[in-house]
């Protein structure tokens, strides 16, 4: 049992720890919904597998690979459609395709629904190694592209126009943040996932100068929100994607007072 219990706080640090990075990127491009819709595809990868009697998370990472690759052919300035009404032309398709999924199911729909909330009660020890090979992935790739991603995080438009190969390192990155979300899935839950790859990076934009700083901030935030919330579940048994998500809406909000207190 005890084992177990490290496993899960283990699973939920990790979680934590690269969505709070994801963040960092998401909400610097001032563009959070892309988290939204790749969570849902992502769930809808997940409610596709199970339909089909496909184990495991391939199902949901090629569902989510697919749709946030998929925006980066949107380039700015060179297309009629703003990045923002894709964006929501592809959430409106996903929670459709995932709906449409669960009502075709016949009998019971608990592992269904189960990815709606999520549960780091579920994790197996693989799916800790995934989530950490998958966390050092993103990680190496923030330090090798960190030139590139900051003066994505300014503009797409500038930094095509000064020579970065922003299509690759935007498809890159939106790749790498379908699989990350897809692995999470199961345990933060799809409608929750977005609120745990938000709240910590806006916490840290609220107290922190400088990119390294925001980076270390947000990491720690989503970390943190992930081990209290899961804490605080086991002890007033409640469920766990709810008491992470007001655990990180809470460091935000904590983090928001706290600036405008030193103003």
């Amino acid at each position: 049992m005890d084992s177990f219990f490290y496993l899960v706080m283990l699973a939920g640090v990790v979680a934590g720890g690269s969505t709070g990075l994801l963040g960092v990127y998401i909400v610097g491009m001032r563009m959070p919904f892309i988290g939204v819709c790749i969570s849902h595809a992502a769930m809808a990868g997940a409610v596709y597998s199970i339909l089909l009697g496909v184990s495991g998370w391939l199902g949901p990472a090629v569902f989510s690979m697919l749709c946030a690759m998929s925006l980066a052919a949107i380039r700015p300035g060179q297309s009629r459609l703003d990045a923002n009404v894709a964006l929501a032309i592809l959430f409106n398709l996903m929670l459709g395709i995932t709906f449409l999924g669960i009502g075709l199911m016949r009998g019971s729909r608990t592992e269904m629904l189960g990815l709606l909330w999520g549960s780091l009660l579920f994790v197996r020890p693989s799916s800790v190694v995934t989530l950490t090979v998958l966390g050092l992935a993103l990680a190496v790739f923030s330090a090798v592209f960190n030139k590139e991603l900051k003066v994505l995080l300014f503009s797409r438009t500038i930094a095509s126009a000064t020579g970065v190969h922003e299509t690759f390192v935007y498809c890159l990155f939106l790749g790498l943040c379908g699989v990350i979300l897809a692995v999470n899935l199961p345990l933060v839950g799809g409608l929750m996932i977005f609120s745990l790859m938000t709240c910590p990076a806006a916490a840290a934009y609220q107290l922190f100068k400088g990119h390294r700083a925001v980076v270390l901030g947000a990491t720690a935030f989503g970390m943190a929100s992930a081990l209290v919330g899961f804490l605080v579940s086991y002890r007033l048994d409640l469920p766990t994607g709810a008491c992470i998500v007001i655990t990180s809406a809470s460091i935000f909000a904590v983090a928001a007072l706290w600036r405008c207190l030193r103003k």
